[in-house]
């Protein structure tokens, strides 16, 4: 049961303290001062205020008289005396402290039983600069940072839709973290908005420590998700994009990255920077990632597989097999070297900038040259681990590309246990859990599976912006299919 608002200021303000910890909260501050002969109070967090507008406002009404207010006195001050644009009005307690933990001040007037709320909060924030992960050779670079607020900024500069929304729901039952749903009203799934909003309203959780990996978890809802349901992005123009596209964008407060859904494989392996360049080298580069992709999950265990069964090539392929197996098993070194890349990528997400060099003369050259000359390596394991990591980091989806070198793994050792037969297998499992997997009620390999020719040409084929003439429309049917 919510708490109201009493005609007592005192009691209203022994409510709020108690309630928030009174001499225990340092930065809960309260200005007590008169209007007309009415005593009010304004209480806000300190760390939130903005002081020069604060100031104002102050000044602005204790110049008010009392016969300007001797009637109907919050009308009066909401109409006459508050030179604010977002101001409200509420009556319980609770959701005033809600407001003014949010940062917004409350104005309590003695005798009424309402408060005021007045939006003159600052915001924390950094100036908006290119994301590392998501670089391009021309473009915007305006990247999204922790403040929800101009993140949906720098989106509305590019989409000045009136169909575009923007719906805030409180995440965290502590922390009350503002999640907001974007979507394009005539173009999104709408029953999709709804249920994404649905999942969003039944999180219980104290808090959201990890933002929008705490959102993904709950809103995926699968324990065991190995491939990532969801696109995260740090670009204001990829987010625009995904949004024309139908797909609903979901941003965190506090998280500079944004998640995007529902998310297929190929929209992981999709960039700006194809759309960037003409059409034929742009499709040569998509084309490229896409051949990546199974040079990262397939090479290294299809080499093994013919180096166990070197007969198996024709002789003119005869040239690729190991010279010197090494003192390690083959299989061994496979499992031995993909385990040393990821650790040296650990490593240099740890390791200040100014040693990321020594780093990479450390991994790279002192310990893959010293294992191969000491004769614990083969060259060629080296050699095709160093082209499937290469390609791994040609993947625009981290999370994508991560997933592969678990398959990756999985794939070597199902080629040291079962030789020929553990790659056929491991192979279809690997197809199998792409092909029964769903992101939000899409088929995880959609336009492929189930298959729609129009659409997937234009993820194999960078076509001429004259020419794309209509939306993927995937299983959740868009509202608005055409390009205007």
């Amino acid at each position: 049961m919510k708490l109201e608002i009493s005609k007592d200021l005192s009691k209203n303000l022994t409510a709020i303290k108690e309630e928030i910890g009174g001499p225990k909260t340092f930065d809960l501050v309260n200005r007590d001062f008169e209007i007309g002969d009415k005593e009010v109070s304004l209480v806000f967090i300190d760390s939130f205020a903005k002081g020069d507008l604060l100031n104002k406002i102050l000044e602005f009404l204790m110049k008010t008289k009392r016969e300007e207010i001797s009637i109907d006195v919050l009308k009066k001050l909401l109409n006459n005396r508050l030179p604010i644009l977002e101001v409200t009005v509420v009556d319980k307690i609770d959701d005033l402290i809600d407001e003014v933990l949010s940062g917004p001040q409350a104005l309590l007037i003695d005798g009424i039983d309402q408060a005021i709320i007045i939006d003159a909060r600052t915001w924390m924030s950094r100036t908006p600069e290119e994301p590392e992960l998501e670089k391009a050779t021309r473009g915007p670079e305006d990247g999204f940072i922790e403040t929800m607020l101009f993140n949906l900024q720098m989106i509305r500069r590019r989409i000045r839709d009136p169909k575009l929304r923007a719906e805030v729901i409180k995440v965290g039952q502590r922390s009350q973290t503002d999640t907001c749903v974007v979507y394009i009203d005539d173009i999104a799934n709408l029953s999709l908005v709804e249920d994404i909003k649905d999942r969003l309203n039944k999180i219980e959780v104290d808090g959201l420590p990890l933002a929008d990996r705490t959102i993904e978890d709950y809103l995926v809802g699968d324990k065991f998700n190995l491939l990532p349901k969801v696109r995260y992005t740090n670009r204001a123009d990829i987010a625009s994009s995904h949004l024309l596209e139908g797909k609903i964008c979901v941003i965190v407060d506090n998280s500079p990255t944004v998640l995007l859904l529902p998310a297929t494989m190929f929209d992981h392996t999709q960039t700006l920077e194809d759309y960037r360049q003409p059409p034929i080298p742009g499709t040569y580069i998509n084309l490229l990632r896409l051949c990546s992709i199974l040079i990262s999950l397939f090479l290294p265990a299809l080499w093994l597989l013919f180096a166990y069964n070197p007969n198996w090539l024709p002789e003119i392929l005869q040239i690729i097999g190991p010279k010197e197996i090494g003192k390690i098993p083959l299989g061994i070194q496979f499992v031995l070297a993909s385990i040393g890349i990821d650790l040296i990528r650990i490593a240099s997400i740890q390791t200040p900038s100014s040693l990321a060099t020594s780093l990479g003369l450390i991994g790279a050259l002192m310990l893959g040259e010293f294992s191969v000359k000491v004769g614990l390596f083969a060259p060629e394991v080296i050699l095709y681990m160093a082209i499937a990591a290469i390609s791994s980091f040609t993947i625009p989806g981290f999370e994508f590309s991560l997933t592969l070198k678990l398959f990756r793994l999985f794939l070597i050792i199902a080629v040291i246990l079962f030789k020929g037969l553990g790659l056929i297998v491991g192979s279809v499992i690997v197809f199998l859990i792409f092909a029964l997997s769903k992101s939000f009620g899409t088929p995880y390999l959609w336009p492929l599976l189930p298959f729609n020719w129009q659409a997937l040409k234009t993820y194999f084929i960078r076509q001429s912006t004259l020419s794309l003439d209509k939306r993927r429309s995937n299983v959740h049917q868009l509202e608005d299919q055409t390009r205007k």
